[in-house]
């Protein structure tokens, strides 16, 4: 019976040869945190402005319609001095008086109105009930939650109603009525 020789060499990968997979393992894993880490930072970064992608657009578009009906407008301190018609401010006021003028010739009275309502800070739209001289207690509807202050001003003959956003981003909207 014959032996068979075995050759000295035995199977596996050298030490260079792991070393270099273990290099490019490395580089590999360290290349994919680095990615996912600028990921995490994009997409936090375009959460941050959010109000402005998502909410102020809305917003405006609201706010345009409703004031382009509108024939006058007021800026007052708060809500109570607009529902009361008294106190009228030309900058720093957080609510708009707006009277509109209905077809059949009578007047419609509606109130824009930046306030603090149960600890959060809401945009309301009030509407006064058409014959009536009494204002609704609770908005007619909220426009939006997420501004953290909104400033109504006519310090050059034009409105603006700027807004700070939850990130504390900032948008001025510019118009009149017609």
């Amino acid at each position: 019976m014959k032996k068979h020789a075995t050759s000295g060499k035995a199977k596996g990968f050298t030490l260079i040869e792991m070393t270099i997979a273990l290099g490019m393992t490395l580089g590999i894993a360290s290349t994919i945190v680095g990615i996912l880490q600028q990921q995490v930072a994009f997409i936090g970064l375009v959460s941050r402005f959010q109000f402005l992608r998502d909410e102020a657009p809305m917003i405006d578009s609201l706010l345009t319609t409703i004031i382009n009906k509108a024939d006058s407008y007021r800026i007052y301190g708060n809500i109570g001095n607009a529902k009361a018609g008294s106190g009228a401010v030309q900058e720093d006021g957080r609510a708009l008086r707006l009277r509109f003028r209905n077809p059949d010739g009578t007047v419609s009275n509606a109130i824009i109105s930046f306030e603090n309502q149960a600890g959060k800070n809401r945009l309301n739209f009030y509407l006064q009930p058409q014959g009536q001289t009494s204002w609704p207690t609770t908005p007619s509807w909220t426009i939006s939650s997420r501004p953290t202050l909104v400033d109504f001003s006519n310090t050059s003959g034009i409105l603006l109603i700027a807004m700070t956003g939850p990130n504390g981003e900032q948008i001025t909207y510019a118009g009149n009525p017609d």
